[in-house]
């Protein structure tokens, strides 16, 4: 026994060492009220392994939420691809979706160069996504401010221009406003910008009577179409079946063949598609689950080449919440948006299952009252308002991606070197004997 102990108690010494120099930190948190300088609330989320050069995500809560129900829709996805996660908070009931350079659209802004000051992030990989209010509010900073966004995820919004309410639940949305009507509201939001509009990817379902699909998804397709000076000759279709719903997709690239605009339809879906495992498909497009750009021009994208659409239909993925995207062609180019050519793995597409939105009740063009509305996000934690936990996982948003991050859980590594410490000092006892 004292050969054992004489051998083994200076190798459990160096056992601690080892396991804090390379054991995994504990899971990263998420900042909340961040000092940025501004009044509109922000919260922060910075994984533990971050890219040296990050890409941002703004996600932006529903009507009646709050910036901890954006917290879990990008979280896992932040955590398996290094990107940096803003979560602002409405300073109402829903974000004031006027798109305009002011207010709290100029906030979020600040909020993004603060973690571009401090985080070093890539600001040519700035991206927007928000379900119901938040998808308003998506389309009003694409409008307002396409020199600092890069590309947006509309998940079931209205046309910018079209938000009335204010921080309340409010729309009109004229059926006889052309195409280049609601092309000239974009243009005028950002009336001295000359270079290229940001990416947009909207998604509707047809059973939405919240923010209503007709005339809604009609008018953001006629206005990004408009704007962005793509055709029905410009796109390309498909469908695929997601986590939910089988979804109809139109893919458009522009004249050096670089993805611009995608819409999705799905007959029967919703209002609230925050649940429906369309979080990974929108990292999909904006290319963040893909290596950073080795250049880039400035937020907006450039006149790049990129590919033609790779696939019709993707295959639904497996896993909690993840789904399989189809490759809808090549986005790398000059302005450094997203690259790569290949549909979203499946990775979990994080967070909440439901959401909640404004369940006020509108006729074909004008929206009605709001009524309450809320809906917890969390996965594994018992606050949503704090944290809105990680996808794929009940142990209060720690995880780990083996695969996708080359780490090992530290669970593994104290196994592995407890065995090695245990054949060391059985050879010592056999040696002794």
């Amino acid at each position: 026994m004292t050969t054992t102990l004489r051998f083994v108690a200076p190798a459990a010494a160096s056992l601690a060492t080892v396991l804090l120099a390379i054991s995994p930190s504990l899971a990263a948190s998420w900042q909340t009220r961040v000092n940025y300088g501004g009044n509109t609330p922000m919260d922060l989320y910075v994984p533990d392994k971050v890219d040296a050069s990050p890409g941002i995500v703004v996600s932006l809560h529903y009507c009646s939420g709050n910036a901890g129900n954006a917290h879990g829709w990008f979280q896992g996805l932040a955590d398996q691809h290094g990107f940096l996660i803003i979560t602002p908070q409405a300073g109402g009931n829903c974000f004031d979706a006027t798109p305009a350079r002011s207010g709290e659209r100029e906030a979020i802004t600040k909020m993004v160069q603060y973690a571009i000051t401090q985080h070093h992030a890539d600001p040519t990989r700035v991206f927007a996504a928000g379900a119901s209010s938040g998808a308003c509010m998506t389309n009003a900073l694409l409008a307002a401010y396409p020199d600092v966004f890069a590309g947006g995820s509309v998940l079931a919004g209205v046309p910018a221009g079209a938000w009335t309410g204010g921080n309340a639940y409010g729309w009109t949305t004229p059926a006889n406003r052309t195409a280049a009507q609601w092309g000239d509201i974009v243009r005028k939001a950002s009336p001295n910008f000359t270079g290229a509009r940001p990416r947009i990817q909207l998604w509707h379902g047809t059973a939405d009577t919240t923010l209503n699909y007709d005339p809604n998804f009609p008018a953001e397709i006629a206005q990004w179409t408009n704007v962005l000076g793509l055709s029905q000759s410009d796109s390309k279709t498909s469908s695929f079946k997601g986590s939910s719903d089988t979804w109809s997709r139109a893919s458009y690239s522009n004249a050096a063949g670089t993805l611009v605009l995608e819409t999705n339809s799905a007959q029967g879906a919703p209002h609230d598609l925050s649940g429906r495992g369309l979080w990974a498909d929108a990292v999909r497009f904006f290319g963040l689950d893909m290596d950073p750009p080795s250049t880039g021009e400035g937020a907006g994208g450039g006149d790049g080449t990129g590919g033609s659409d790779a696939s019709g239909g993707g295959s639904s993925a497996s896993g909690a919440g993840g789904e399989g995207g189809s490759a809808n062609g090549a986005t790398s180019g000059a302005g450094g948006n997203a690259s790569g050519s290949t549909a979203s793995s499946g990775a979990t597409s994080s967070g909440a299952t439901t959401g909640g939105a404004a369940q006020g009740t509108s006729g074909a063009t004008t929206g009605g009252s709001t009524s309450n509305a809320g809906g917890s996000t969390s996965s594994g934690d018992s606050d949503p308002t704090t944290t809105g936990g990680d996808s794929a996982s009940d142990d209060g948003g720690c995880s780990f991606n083996v695969a996708s991050r080359g780490r090992l859980p530290g669970g593994a590594l104290v196994g592995l070197l407890v065995a090695g410490l245990g054949a060391l000092a059985r050879r010592r006892r056999r040696s002794a004997a």
